[in-house]
């Protein structure tokens, strides 16, 4: 059983200025282009508790985690972060443009997880997590006393009942409203009791999907004596809006189509659009990519008998061996000599476009996306994908809301 609540959140005050220049996208999808941009949008962005930067002058005592928890201090006695004076629940609508270019708007609320042993086992990975990245987040946790970003959770709602409960709660104007990049961002403070009944009331028989946060969701278990309780973003798997896209790979050299020839069938493509499209289309089948070097794009097959022998003999459970991914980087990667360091993630073609263009990246791999039925699928049996499988579209905002441990 999984409980959730409703919770005080800290949110910015009208004195730390437009909401526009204070949010952020989640810590791990910032680039460091993206990190200078905002430091310079404003002196209160919340990219500086959640990803400070790193000067060349660190020590122990003076570093991007100890900086982070001065200006999370700061920040609330000069009344530039305050606390909701009751608890509630926090309805996050988004306005967006996917990748492709479709207008969708999502809606999810933000609430906190209770974190106990009975809890855990009831919140599905999909994904393998890395000791770096953990090491990370223990870090700030360690010096920042909150909830800094909330966690990404999906749950079935087979009837959409839910979902329809929260859009009739947020008929109203929104309490608070920004433009993050291209997208509108919309905040509603719910303190209907009946409406926080009925999540706690559905979210507790209900399996959780962790979309985003698998490294945060760790760390915070470990932690749970300090934590007391996780935010979390929840999105109904009713929500149409509700979008999982492949995570793109860019490389750093191009290991050149010949290395390719013994394990694949390659055909010349127009351009990456062109080859992304095809590996799309679900005619394409499985082991089917995307394949660009510079101007050069191509569209990959991994012949059937070399990707059932790989399968075969990978010692993966056979549903798990055959998605694009495993055999992207179990079979084609290694055989081409591709090491792991050698390879970047983005969820926007236009990123993999403008690196080929620019020199930022040599070479690029397209993928398809995994349903999200498939997903929860192999979550429910215990799973867990190689990282960055799968991109869930658009990320949630950080800096709409806080949880303060005290």
């Amino acid at each position: 059983m999984v409980r959730i609540r409703p919770f005080r959140a800290l949110r910015y005050a009208p004195a730390a200025g437009d909401l526009s220049v204070l949010l952020a996208p989640p810590y791990d999808v910032i680039t460091p282009a993206q990190q200078q941009a905002l430091y310079a949008a404003s002196r209160h962005n919340v990219v500086r508790l959640i990803l400070g930067t790193q000067r060349p002058t660190d020590t122990d005592i003076d570093n991007r985690y100890t900086r982070a928890r001065e200006d999370f201090l700061a920040w609330r006695r000069q009344g530039l972060l305050t606390q909701d004076a009751a608890a509630a629940l926090y309805a996050v609508g988004q306005t967006f443009m996917d990748p492709f270019g479709e207008a969708r708007a999502r809606l999810g609320v933000i609430a906190l997880m209770d974190l106990d042993d009975d809890d855990e086992r009831h919140v599905l990975k999909h994904e393998r997590t890395l000791s770096g990245p953990k090491a990370d987040r223990t870090r700030l946790l360690e010096a920042v006393p909150a909830n800094l970003e909330p966690i990404f959770l999906v749950y079935p709602d087979e009837s959409g009942s839910l979902q329809r409960t929260l859009e009739a709660a947020c008929a109203g104007a929104p309490t608070a409203a920004a433009k993050v990049g291209a997208d509108d961002v919309r905040l509603w403070v719910l303190r209907d009791p009946d409406v926080a009944r009925m999540f706690e009331q559905h979210l507790k028989t209900a399996p959780l999907l962790i979309a985003d946060g698998h490294h945060r969701f760790e760390v915070a278990v470990a932690h749970r004596d300090r934590v007391r309780g996780l935010m979390a973003y929840f999105v109904s798997m009713a929500d149409p809006a509700l979008t999982v896209h492949p995570l793109h790979r860019l490389l750093d050299r191009a290991p050149g189509t010949q290395a390719l020839a013994p394990l694949c069938e390659v055909e010349p493509a127009v351009d990456g659009p062109a080859a992304l499209a095809w590996v799309r289309n679900q005619e394409a089948g499985q082991g089917s990519f995307g394949y660009c070097e510079g101007t050069s794009a191509y569209c990959v097959r991994v012949r059937e008998a070399a990707r059932e022998q790989w399968i075969a003999g990978s010692g993966q459970p056979p549903e798990l061996a055959r998605l694009d991914v495993s055999v992207l980087h179990g079979l084609v990667l290694p055989a081409a000599g591709v090491a792991s360091e050698q390879v970047r993630y983005t969820g926007d073609p236009s990123e993999v476009w403008a690196a080929l263009r620019g020199g930022g990246a040599k070479a690029a791999w397209l993928l398809r996306e995994i349903p999200l039925p498939v997903i929860f699928k192999l979550a429910e049996a215990g799973h867990v994908m190689p990282p960055k499988s799968t991109y869930f579209y658009p990320k949630v905002p950080s800096g709409l809301t806080i949880h303060p441990f005290d």
